[in-house]
Parts: structure tokens; sequence; C-alpha cells
């Protein structure tokens, strides 16, 4: 975790809370598809700014699935399975520098990494405020959801999934019934959920 976050460190998020191209990594090879990092403003009150790293896929991005990512604990953030578990780089021993992850899910598809809810990695309340509990917390992921399909509308029409681990068995159960519910507010293209190592107790009422 602590060589993680040295490399997230030099990413040097700004504090911009707009979309941003990341053009290059420090340590990284180089890269056939395009990535960002940004944040989105969610909340009853719009306090809070939930942070994301999205890369596109390496194959079709414009017909190729779009899968969000959400990462469990609570509370541990979703680019720690980024780098170490499916995302397109790893990071090596020495901390500082990255190697290309031949099983990278972006080879065939799109994929958004939330970190969530407020207070989690990047994350943060513009009040200090991270109070928080499930229901609130698919709520403004799905605000996040809408965010990032008016951002990139060139991906509303492909294929979207949810996917998760630990306690996204709350995550993303939750996020997919209130997606379900809010159909008629915004259309996403929903087509299923995955959940591995899940921690699901309760969840199967929302199923």
């Amino acid at each position: 975790m602590v060589a993680a976050a040295t490399i997230l460190l030099l990413l040097a998020v700004s504090q911009c809370l707009s979309a941003a191209q990341i053009t290059s990594l420090p340590g990284a090879p180089a890269v056939n598809f395009k990535q960002y990092s940004g944040y989105y403003t969610v909340g009853a009150t719009k306090n809070h700014q939930l942070h994301y790293w999205f890369v596109e896929s390496q194959n079709n991005p414009a017909t190729d699935p779009v899968l969000v990512w959400l990462t469990g604990g609570p509370g541990c953030s979703g680019l720690s399975a980024l780098l170490t578990e499916w995302g397109p780089f790893m990071v090596n021993p020495d901390g500082a520098t990255l190697t290309a992850n031949p099983y990278s899910w972006n080879k065939k598809a799109s994929i958004l990494t939330l970190e969530a809810p407020a207070g989690v990695g990047y994350s943060f309340a513009t009040d200090g405020n991270i109070k928080t509990g499930d229901d609130q917390t698919a709520s403004e992921n799905w605000e996040a959801l809408v965010a990032f399909f008016n951002q990139f509308p060139q991906y509303k029409t492909n294929d979207f999934y949810i996917t998760g681990e630990s306690y996204g068995g709350i995550y993303v159960p939750t996020l997919m019934q209130t997606i379900l519910d809010r159909q008629n507010q915004f259309h996403i293209n929903l087509k299923d959920m995955d959940i591995t190592e899940n921690w699901d107790k309760g969840a199967a009422k929302w199923l």
C-alpha cells in the first residue's frame, strides 16, 4: 500500500474538480489507451467530492463494455485494486515504477474506478462531514455515474456493469437497485453486476 500511495502521490492530482486526462505517469510504460482522473460533485448539499480514475479499453472503447469498480472495506480505496489486481499497471517492488499488467481487465473493457464514499482515498467532503450510510452511498455513487456519462456521452449506449469486492457486496447491489429505480430520471444501459470475495449480509433484500 505504501508503494501504491507513492505512485498515486506522483500523479499530482490537482484540486481542480474537473476531469483531467493523464498524459504521463511517472515510471509507467507507454500505453495505447486514454485515462482520466478527476472529481464528481455529489450529495444532497453537493458537499462531497468523489475521486475517480477512468481507463479506456485497449481494444475498442467505442463498443467494449464499461465497468464501474467499487472496493469495499468499508473504507478501502478502489485504487489499491486498480494498481495491484486488475488494472493496466502493477507497482514494481521499487515503489517508484510501474509495469504493464498482461491480465488487465481493460484489455477488453473501459473501467471507472470510484473512490467512495467521501472520506475514502482522495474523495473528501468540502465541509468535513463524511458521515454516510449504505443508502446515501448508493445515491451518491449513482450521481457520480450520471456525471460520468454526461462527461463521456460516447459511452451512454455501451453495455454497463457494476463490479466490486468485499463490502462491495453491499455497494454493488444497492447501486444496481438505485439505477433501476431511477431509470426514468437518467437511463443507464445496465446489464449485470459482479462481486468477488463479497460481504453481502443483508444484501439479498436489494435483489
